[in-house]
């Protein structure tokens, strides 16, 4: 694992495989490692693969109340630099689907694709659990991957603050979607929350270069579910926008 520094923080991350660099973003209360070793394998002969954790996650540092999507945007343009990984291609899972189009959106051409696994619902608002919900519900796996670096009650007060921070987030600008030059991907489980099945054919309606796969028997960690499905939709994705492949197709 290596390390950049970025805002007074010590951010880590990993690096694996080589080729065009493809910047992998966790969800809430992910991981790097967690989020994308699976993948990163299954592309690493072929892409350059960058997992870093997210300020307050993981092995990186936090400050409470400087987690908002802005901030994460700053430590990822950061991070681009360190590695000089011109316009690499950027995908995100949940939560970080928001990051790295929020990433795109504030500074255009910054990524040469996106591809987005189980995009946020439009309306923050309607879905966000409390805190009541997350300590009946919150995958215990989660819980413990930050224990090591920040105590075991962080998970806690890292939900808190991105759930707080997503009441307030407006929905999505459609327009701005549309205007989004680089192609994008979205993957989304069959099984997901149907809301955000919905938005995911809502956005692929919006944006002229928009592929949509659906993923039969996927929930919403879908590349968890099914991983090598998952993995082979984005890889032929990423070669066919590399000029290597045909792109994947609408349904697997």
């Amino acid at each position: 694992m290596s390390i950049y520094k970025h805002d007074g923080l010590s951010l880590h991350y990993d690096v694996v495989g080589s080729g065009p660099s493809v910047l992998c973003v966790h969800g809430a209360s992910g991981t790097g490692a967690y989020e994308w070793s699976k993948l990163a394998s299954a592309l690493d002969d072929r892409y350059r693969m960058i997992l870093p954790d997210l300020r307050g996650h993981g092995s990186s540092d936090y400050r409470a109340g400087e987690i908002s999507i802005e901030l994460v945007n700053g430590d990822l343009l950061a991070l681009i630099e360190h590695e000089g990984a011109a316009r690499p291609h950027v995908l995100g899972f949940s939560f970080g689907s928001e990051v790295v189009l929020d990433l795109e959106l504030t500074n255009p051409g910054t990524c040469a694709s996106l591809v987005l696994l189980s995009p946020g619902l439009g309306d923050p608002r309607s879905s966000v659990p409390t805190r009541e919900q997350l300590v009946a519900g919150w995958p215990k796996t989660l819980r413990r991957l930050h224990v090591d670096q920040h105590g075991d009650d962080h998970w806690l007060e890292l939900m808190v603050e991105l759930c707080e921070r997503a009441r307030r987030r407006p929905k999505a600008d459609l327009g701005a979607l549309a205007e989004i030059a680089c192609p994008i991907l979205l993957i989304v489980g069959d099984q997901d929350d149907p809301r955000r099945v919905r938005q995911a054919n809502l956005l692929v309606a919006t944006h002229p270069r928009c592929t949509l796969v659906t993923v039969e028997g996927g929930r919403h960690a879908v590349h968890k579910d099914r991983a090598d499905q998952v993995a082979a939709a984005i890889g032929g994705f990423l070669d066919s926008v590399s000029g290597m492949s045909e792109p994947p197709g609408h349904g697997l």
